[in-house]
């Protein structure tokens, strides 16, 4: 059963986040090992109070996605006026019987027939030929990965993800892409199990086995 757990500002989310030793959705690709920025070891000796993750929110990238995402947001519902949004910048969405997997959402979404869905929303510097090709008819796995958690967490039935993709001359584009949880079941129940082992490891405190994503 869906679960929502709100609080007041940032602060105090991040501190629930520290305390409970929660997994959260831009934490699923580390333990897969699917990152670009952390392993699944770094990860867990973060949570096991050992490491302390260093922190990007100032830098000027971070600070600029940021920055854009109430207006990816506002760009996608003007493009899509058809769906309800909803968003809870502060609340943990939850199911009773997994309360450590975890996410908030750049948005939730409703159609016109009552069902719910995610939006997800990028600011992406492209970073060469071999970076932008990611994003060809599909996109980067860490995000696709960060997506199969969120639809883990909430139980929603499909998802939007919107990018700004920022080129090396400042010039841009906005994509859009479409996904229905129903077509990537057996991914999540992969993603699930190899969360729930990490999360043993958390509890037993014992070091996760190295992970290499394929």
């Amino acid at each position: 059963m869906l679960q929502y757990k709100h609080y007041q500002n940032r602060e105090e989310w991040l501190q629930v986040r520290e305390d409970f030793k929660v997994i959260g959705a831009s934490e699923a690709s580390a333990i897969v090992g699917a990152s670009n920025w952390i392993t699944a070891t770094e990860l867990w000796e973060s949570k096991m109070g050992i490491r302390k993750i260093k922190d990007i929110s100032d830098s000027e990238l971070v600070q600029y996605g940021t920055q854009a995402e109430q207006h990816i947001r506002g760009l996608f519902m003007l493009k899509h006026d058809d769906y309800k949004l909803t968003y809870r910048p502060y609340d943990f969405l939850y199911q009773s019987e997994r309360p450590w997997l975890r996410c908030t959402l750049d948005g939730e979404l409703e159609n016109e027939d009552g069902v719910k869905g995610i939006l997800e929303c990028k600011a992406h510097f492209v970073r060469g030929k071999s970076d932008f090709a990611q994003w060809k008819d599909r996109i980067p796995d860490n995000y696709l990965i960060q997506i199969l958690h969120q639809w883990l967490a909430t139980g929603f039935s499909y998802a939007f993800l919107t990018a700004e993709l920022i080129f090396q001359d400042f010039s841009s584009q906005l994509r859009t892409y479409y996904f229905e949880a129903n077509e990537y079941q057996e991914e999540m129940n992969w993603l699930l199990s190899e969360e729930e082992k990490f999360w043993e490891c958390v509890k037993t405190r014992n070091a996760p086995n190295v992970k290499l994503f394929l």
